[in-house]
């Protein structure tokens, strides 16, 4: 995925390796990951909602993933309007998605607040070609400008096989 809108010219210089995620669902995802990168050890209990998670060894900064068949939804717009309302309820947010250039997907970013602590999010929702998925990447608000780039790059590499 092609991300001119948040990416910058150096996402190339960041370490990574293109890894085979499985997700709980039973699905495969490739993404590129940073060689400190590592899946989170029983995520489903923080959200069982979730069909990986993934965080750097400091666990600073994390990525998961919702997962949803498209058979459930009419379109990709209607079920990008049902996250936008969760998000809106979820974390009291006004933040608008927009399109990514040639793709079929959506981005926003955010902060927030989560259990006393400021967080800010980067948000994708897209459609593979049997599911709608909201990939999202977070990390606390005072390590965002210089996290961005990084998950911004790992998101950019999601794919589902």
């Amino acid at each position: 995925m092609n991300q001119e809108s948040t990416a910058s010219s150096s996402e190339s210089a960041l370490p990574s390796s293109e890894q085979t995620i499985t997700g709980v669902s039973g699905t495969n995802y490739k993404i590129a990951l940073p060689s400190n990168w590592q899946e989170v050890p029983d995520f489903t209990s923080l959200n069982p909602d979730n069909d990986f998670m993934l965080s750097d060894a400091l666990e600073t900064k994390y990525l998961a993933a919702v997962v949803e068949s498209k058979q459930d939804f009419a379109d990709l717009e209607t079920y990008l309007g049902l996250v936008q309302e969760n998000l809106a309820t979820s974390f009291d947010t006004t933040a608008t998605f927009l399109p990514i250039p040639d793709t079929k997907a959506y981005f926003v970013d955010f902060p927030a607040t989560v259990e006393g602590l400021n967080i800010h999010y980067i948000y994708y929702v897209l459609e593979t070609e049997n599911n709608y998925v909201q990939l999202y990447g977070w990390t606390l608000e005072s390590l965002y400008d210089s996290s961005k780039e990084e998950l911004t790059a790992i998101m950019n590499s999601f794919k589902e096989e």
